[in-house]
C-alpha cells in the first residue's frame, strides 16, 4: 500500500465520522441512522476488494462482522441505560465498554465452538 492510498483511507473515514458528529447537532436520529449503516464495514471491503484481497477472505471478513454484531449491541444497551440511571458520560462509556469487550471473548468462544471463527 502507499502512502497516497493510505491517506485517502484515513480522510474518508475522518470525513464520514465528523459528518455523522455534525449531523447528530442537527438530527440525532439522522446521525444514527447514518452511524448505524455499515459503512465501515462497506468501506473496509471496498478496501479490501481494491487491494485485490481474495473473495473468500471477504466473505469471512463480513461473516465475522455479522457474528461480532451481536456483542457489539452490548454497548448500545448498557450506555444509555447507565446515563439515564444518572451515571456520568466517561464512567458510562467505560462500562459499556469492558461490558462489550466481555461479550467480544464471550462470543469468540460461542464461535469457535460451532466453528465459525474466519
Amino acid at each position: 500500500m502507499d502512502w497516497n492510498s493510505l491517506v485517502v483511507k484515513v480522510l474518508i473515514t475522518a470525513l464520514l465520522i465528523t459528518a455523522i458528529v455534525e449531523l447528530a447537532e442537527r438530527s440525532t436520529l439522522a446521525a444514527a441512522i447514518l452511524a448505524s449503516v455499515p459503512t465501515v464495514s462497506v468501506i473496509a471491503l471496498i478496501w479490501m476488494n481494491h487491494e485485490g484481497v481474495e473473495a473468500a477472505e471477504m466473505a469471512g471478513f463480513a461473516r465475522g462482522v455479522l457474528w461480532l454484531i451481536i456483542p457489539s449491541l452490548t454497548l448500545f444497551l448498557l450506555f444509555p441505560y447507565l446515563l439515564e440511571k444518572g451515571f456520568a458520560f466517561y464512567p458510562s462509556l467505560l462500562v459499556g465498554t469492558a461490558a462489550t469487550i466481555v461479550a467480544y471473548f464471550l462470543m469468540l468462544r460461542v464461535m469457535e465452538h460451532f466453528d465459525v471463527v474466519t
